[in-house]
């Protein structure tokens, strides 16, 4: 017999991510399917048709399915709140079909708080009481973990909020409604976008002809690209990134008290950039006990894979699997 697995999906506003995940942490057969024009039923379409492949490569010996997704997630349903991203999975019973579809246990996870559970167990925060994690990428996903288990609420759903922490009451309207959200700050696509403005209005800059021909091109590679090069804006643009995600982090260690902060996502890819500095900022302004206890900020070690390992390990926390 072969040994048991979950299955693991990550959905996102463009992509499906599945893969067989074993009971170790293993990801094995992983895919990554583009669903940036398709409808929600076509996605959920998709999941199935990936799932049964999953099931006829490794045999009947999974034990369960866990999603990761974004926005308000309850763990035995599937998104609750999701405003302007993947239209139709609000509301939607995900896990009441994927069951009667597969005939075993779904769970349903936030997907920042999937990442954090992917380093927690297996990564990065691995034998670690107290923790935060955040994903820095379209937007700033998080989760928490307090007293050795993942902090939920059934006010909130599976996932924490840190990306919507207030931390510019004057600033830009977030989809949550707020103004001055954390990730309008620092998600990889908040930086990004002040990057375009900057060059709307016709700051000096390297990327300025680029821009003009094609400003869709100008994302947060190429603002990382351009100020490894010392474009002036660019380089202008990460040192407010860098203070603004120093006050995310400090705030989380406030509201949370963890012995270290794991960071992935997209935005990680500039880590050379920023990181030092950020550890600094922390370092300086995190209210903390002892005084001179730092609180490290770890780079995640499972980005390729975080949202469907981190799917799989919410159904290692639900399920008694002792006799496996």
């Amino acid at each position: 017999m072969s040994a048991p697995f979950i299955i693991g999906f990550d959905i996102g506003g463009s992509r499906l991510k599945s893969g067989v995940v074993r009971l170790d942490g293993t990801v094995e057969r992983p895919t990554l399917d583009d669903t940036a024009d398709r409808t929600f039923s076509e996605i959920l379409e998709g999941a199935r048709r990936r799932g049964a492949e999953h099931i006829a490569a490794c045999g009947d010996t999974f034990v369960g399915i866990g999603v990761a997704l974004p926005g308000i997630v309850e763990a035995g349903f599937g998104s609750r709140y999701l405003p302007g991203k993947v239209i139709g999975i609000e509301g939607f019973p995900l896990c009441e079909t994927l069951e009667d579809e597969f005939g075993k246990p779904v769970r349903c996870v936030n997907d920042g708080t999937a990442a954090t559970l992917a380093e927690w167990q297996f990564g990065a925060g691995r034998g670690l009481d107290d923790l935060v994690g955040l994903t820095i990428g379209t937007g700033l996903g998080s989760g928490v973990i307090v007293n050795g288990a993942p902090l939920d609420s059934a006010n909130l759903g599976t996932g924490t909020s840190v990306g919507h922490f207030t931390i510019d009451t004057d600033g830009v309207l977030c989809l949550c409604g707020n103004r001055g959200c954390a990730e309008t700050l620092v998600s990889a696509d908040a930086v990004a976008g002040k990057l375009r403005d900057a060059l709307t209005r016709r700051v000096p800059s390297i990327l300025a002809d680029r821009f003009a021909k094609d400003p869709a091109s100008v994302d947060f590679t190429t603002l990382v690209e351009s100020a490894r090069a010392g474009d002036r804006v660019c380089v202008e643009i990460l040192e407010h990134f860098k203070r603004n995600l120093g006050a995310v982090i400090v705030s989380a260690i406030h509201a949370y008290n963890p012995s270290a902060v794991v960071l992935g996502g997209g935005g990680m890819a500039a880590a050379d950039l920023f990181l030092a500095d950020v550890q600094a900022y922390v370092d300086r302004y995190a209210f903390v006990f002892p005084k001179d206890r730092t609180v490290e900020l770890r780079p995640a070690q499972h980005e390729a894979h975080s949202g469907v390992l981190g799917a799989a390990a919410s159904v290692l926390a639900a399920l008694d699997l002792s006799n496996l």
